[in-house]
């Protein structure tokens, strides 16, 4: 009989002491020793106890320490803020606004989610105690509706009757509406809830920030915060740079700072606080405006985020969406402009104070100014926010956060140089070029940018910008348009800095520029979009033009809204040497030292 090779299966049978083994189609029983067979497979059984043992031992001190960690942080953020008011109450309002949500953040890490559940059903069932009907729903908000219009008309009558240039901007603001519905796909079917209360959120963010004074020393503190968070940049370009790295601004000075806060947007994603501003914006603009979760959500996002990031939150639901909706989503990338490039814009010498505001005051307009543009005539298919989930990146801690924020900036920081030197290579030839036809007729002074300052002038008065800087404007409108904003920013900041233009005009010109309004940005937004969603290419190519006006006129009604609530001495001239009235601080405006640090 041939002995059975190693490579023969095994197989044991009912008997715990024989082995089968297969040998020619007949089976043949070979006996195993009882003890050796019974001491390995123990064996075996006793490593793998042990090994679950000790996984469990180890999971269990993780979990007690991980909880420990919770408590620590929790009794010593206490401990902190104690000694803080303690020491300087006036000085520790700020820490007062964080301490509940880092205790809240705690809290949720330290139950495992179970308090965000809490919390939830607690607000469910406040909710379900107040149920109203649809009909009672519609009469409250009709009558809020209408006390406020009625409200905000008192307000503006009064305060712009003796101000004559203040009727300038309220004007420009009514021809934009009266455009907009003239060349409206179905204007009889406008569904005005939204428009109107894109307007009133508008009018409620400028008075807040241009009127009420704690209002614009809390938004100024913010603005001076952010500039004082990108000068942390400069100790990286310094190193990497050399000590005369602001010998070329640009390059070493205003990227870097594209890419030290694309890695502290990452972070704050990682964090989960990216999802909740997100979230908790579209709720609100979707709360007020009756607008469908989709467009609330889209809106929202292009706030913080790009166009293109956001396709990739959007790309589930592109192509359910309604058209009204599709043009709500391109409308609002328009308007407004990422967080990173607002670093950008910042360090051109842009007031941070006003380019935050401004990108907060487009959202509404950009939905409003979509739903007057396209109503909406189907019927949508997303119903809640719920649906709709921003996932959290895959890092496994803040140290990769940052790595991945300051990998991915790169496409972003090369979109910039690539475009700052191909787009100003091609002003130059226009400009060449412009030249050398008005030369023949005996002007060679003629150029691209006072043929848009000639051509745009008027919509630049109409915003209320000051007659002297209406050509200045015009050209900036212009460039703005057909090249890059970020050109645009640079002119406008460099005009700042030498003080060749009025403040009112700077800011109202702020607000104008203050989106990805330019024809390079169709051309990324229909790539972005059509990749996200091949089979509404269509819809996308026949809209993406009436989004691209609709976009740009949304920043020309903020800016007339800022036109028509901006005060040139009455709360500034106070505040901005000292914006800590309201805080009580005095910011030290050095890189080295702490953000927070005060005297």
């Amino acid at each position: 009989m041939k002995e059975p090779s190693k490579t023969d299966n095994y197989s044991k049978c009912d008997d715990d002491n024989v082995v089968c083994v297969p040998l020619n189609d007949v089976e043949l029983k070979l006996q195993v020793p009882t003890d050796k067979y019974n001491t390995d497979g123990q064996e075996r059984k006793n490593t793998s106890l042990l090994q679950q043992k000790l996984q469990n031992v180890k999971l269990k001190v993780y979990i007690f320490v991980q909880r420990l960690f919770y408590v620590v942080s929790i009794v010593g953020t206490t401990v902190y803020l104690g000694f803080s008011i303690t020491f300087d109450p006036p000085r520790s309002i700020f820490l007062c606004i964080l301490y509940p949500l880092i205790i809240f953040y705690f809290l949720s890490k330290l139950t495992h989610g179970r308090i965000n559940s809490y919390a939830w059903n607690v607000w469910k069932k406040m909710k379900e105690k107040f149920v109203l009907t649809k009909r009672t729903r519609n009469i409250i908000r009709r009558g809020s509706t209408l006390v406020c219009v009625v409200g905000l008309t008192v307000f503006l009558i009064i305060d712009i009757w003796d101000n004559s240039d203040k009727w300038v901007p309220l004007s420009g603001l009514v021809i934009f509406l009266i455009l907009l519905f003239v060349t409206s796909e179905s204007p009889l079917q406008v569904d005005w809830i939204p428009v109107v209360w894109g307007l009133l959120l508008q009018f409620g963010l400028g008075i807040l920030i241009l009127r009420w004074r704690a209002g614009y020393l809390a938004c100024k503190w913010v603005g001076d915060q952010v500039t004082i968070l990108l000068e942390y940049t400069d100790t990286g370009s310094k190193f990497v740079f050399g000590e005369n790295y602001m010998l070329h601004p640009v390059a070493f000075k205003i990227l870097p700072v594209v890419v030290f806060f694309s890695s502290i947007v990452h972070v704050l994603y990682y964090l989960g606080v990216m999802q909740v501003l997100i979230k908790a914006n579209a709720i609100c603009l979707q709360f007020f405006m009756q607008t469908t979760p989709i467009e609330s959500f889209a809106t929202a996002a292009h706030i913080f985020i790009g166009q293109v990031e956001s396709c990739v939150a959007l790309k589930p639901f592109l192509s359910r969406l309604t058209r009204s909706e599709l043009n709500s989503v391109m409308t609002s990338g328009f308007a407004t402009v990422a967080g990173t490039v607002i670093a950008a814009y910042v360090e051109f010498g842009v007031p941070a104070e006003h380019v935050i505001s401004a990108s907060f005051m487009s959202a509404p307009a950009a939905l409003a100014v979509s739903k007057l543009s396209l109503p909406e005539t189907e019927i949508p298919k997303i119903k809640s926010q719920k649906e709709i989930k921003i996932t959290a990146g895959r890092e496994v801690n803040i140290l990769e956060a940052v790595s991945v924020g300051a990998a991915d900036a790169i496409k972003l920081v090369a979109y910039v140089v690539v475009n700052l030197i191909a787009f100003l290579a091609f002003l130059t030839l226009l400009d060449s070029f412009m030249s050398y036809l008005g030369g023949r007729v005996g002007y060679p002074k003629l150029s691209f940018q006072m043929t848009f300052s000639y051509l745009f002038t008027p919509l630049s008065r109409v915003m209320g910008v000051a007659w002297e800087d209406c050509n200045f404007v015009a050209s900036l409108i212009g460039k703005k348009l057909v090249l890059n904003e970020f050109l645009s920013f640079a002119d406008l900041g460099q005009k700042i800095r030498d003080g060749g233009i009025a403040d009112r005009s700077a800011v109202i010109a702020t607000y104008i520029l203050c989106g990805f309004g330019s024809m390079a940005a169709i051309g990324i937004n229909f790539g972005s979009l059509t990749s996200a969603c091949p089979s509404r290419r269509g819809d996308i190519a026949t809209g993406i033009i009436r989004a691209f006006v609709g976009g740009n006129v949304a920043c020309f009604m903020t800016a007339c809204i800022a036109g028509l609530l901006y005060q040139d001495s009455q709360i500034m001239d106070s505040t901005i040497i000292n914006t800590t009235a309201l805080l009580n601080t005095t910011t030290i405006r050095n890189p080295t030292s702490a953000m927070w640090n005060t005297t």
